[in-house]
């Protein structure tokens, strides 16, 4: 008897049929344009410009660490309606309380409403960022899951040219309550109808918990839904999914308390010129980084390239430690920022490869709800510590620190679903 033929390789961009394929990957990329536009690179300006109007700078640090306290807090939520009324219905209802909060933020006239904004704005990034982008992925995705995940969340790293330029000029032009609003408003209108007409529900979606639905192959694949009852809370209080929780939370610490203090950091050393310069460099090698990632990902070991990502990064702490040179820091700031979006993708690959299939949603909401809760004292503890010491050496070799800790710990006993 002649041996089976093994089955050929899945290519869930083009069969089989019918396949959402690069319609649900372009619709993921547009979110993460308009989430981390929105709501991650945009939080300087909004910062600086309710700075000019008046409010304290105090009162705006907080807001902005709150945002991402409840953030992360509103996750669990978050997929709760997911699994209730489906991943479009409550990704619409994000893109609706983002925007609308973005455009309540310069028009609020007392401290309650101007946190009220930030809280409705925390909702929508909460059902419109990673955790949302990664489990509409992981619904149509397996075997490409990788290569997909990646490439949607290029738009998180394209947002920094598609959306900052545009506000920035808008703001200028039209001042601050209408520039706002009428960019929320636009992309709110293109985030709406993408979402709307290109994101199908996959069959088979069911009731909240770790489940398995039909995926786009016509077998089971994993959903996006997270478990709720106390087996799978217990099932998910292991050390395996607490050590790859951990090595993303410290290193997306490190990250997010360098990218919020970078212009402090570095004006120090090289000028305000050359500063933003190199912050305009960290933004486009975060985006070739993803994209070189994206042609190996399903094809590399995820903890070799997680490790090697956080690596890059330490390396370029060390330049900027070693070295006021324009040069150096400039060229310490791409390495850097080629990894910078690589660490968002990488989690869902841990998901993937080291858990059941029925767990793919409860591991991503945990990492991202620790991760988020950890990084959201990034700007906070930088800015005291760069304050503190009155020189940037030190917070920089803190991030350093973290990120060669991070890195350690991929190194860990790896977990077999």
């Amino acid at each position: 008897m002649r041996p089976r033929a093994p089955a050929p390789r899945l290519d869930e961009f083009r069969t089989p049929r019918p396949i959402a394929g690069w319609r649900v990957v372009a619709t993921a990329f547009w979110m993460a344009v308009f989430a981390w536009g929105l709501g991650f690179y945009s939080l300087s300006l909004y910062v600086h410009r309710l700075g000019e109007a008046g409010w304290s700078g105090t009162l705006l640090s907080a807001a902005t660490t709150g945002y991402f306290l409840l953030g992360a807090a509103a996750i669990q939520g978050v997929e709760r309606a997911a699994a209730r009324f489906g991943r479009r219905r409550v990704a619409l209802a994000g893109v609706l309380l983002l925007a609308g909060g973005v455009a309540a933020l310069p028009r609020a006239g007392h401290p309650a409403l101007l946190l009220a904004a930030y809280a409705t704005m925390a909702l929508g990034w909460a059902a419109t960022s990673g955790t949302a982008i990664s489990h509409v992925i992981g619904q149509w995705f397996e075997q490409r899951r990788g290569l997909a995940l990646n490439l949607a969340l290029t738009g998180a790293s394209a947002s920094g040219f598609l959306v900052i330029p545009p506000m920035a000029w808008a703001v200028a032009h039209w001042g601050v309550a209408d520039g706002l609003a009428g960019v929320a408003a636009v992309l709110a209108v293109a985030t709406l109808a993408a979402v709307a007409w290109n994101l199908p529900e996959p069959t088979g979606r069911g009731a909240v918990g770790a489940q398995v639905s039909q995926g786009p192959s016509g077998t089971p694949g994993t959903s996006g839904t997270s478990g709720t009852s106390a087996a799978t809370a217990a099932a998910l209080a292991t050390e395996p999914l607490a050590r790859v929780t951990a090595l993303f939370a410290i290193g997306w610490l490190a990250q997010v308390a360098f990218l919020s203090q970078q212009m402090p950091l570095l004006v120090p050393k090289v000028g305000v010129a050359a500063a933003t310069a190199a912050v305009a460099a960290t933004t486009a090698a975060s985006l070739v980084g993803r994209l070189l990632l994206s042609t190996v990902i399903d094809r590399v070991d995820h903890r070799l390239a997680t490790a090697a990502s956080y690596a890059v990064q330490a390396v370029g702490m060390v330049l900027l430690l070693a070295s006021d040179a324009p040069a150096a820091v400039l060229v310490g700031c791409c390495l850097f920022g080629l990894s910078v979006g690589n660490v968002i993708t990488l989690p869902a690959i841990f998901a993937q490869r080291e858990f059941a299939p029925a767990r793919y949603g409860a591991v991503v909401n945990r990492v991202w709800t620790v991760g988020q809760t950890l990084f959201a004292l990034g700007p906070i503890g930088a800015g005291a510590l760069l304050a503190a010491t009155g020189t940037p050496a030190w917070t920089i070799a803190a991030c350093l620190v973290m990120q060669l800790a991070a890195a350690a710990l991929c190194a860990g006993p790896r977990h077999r679903a």
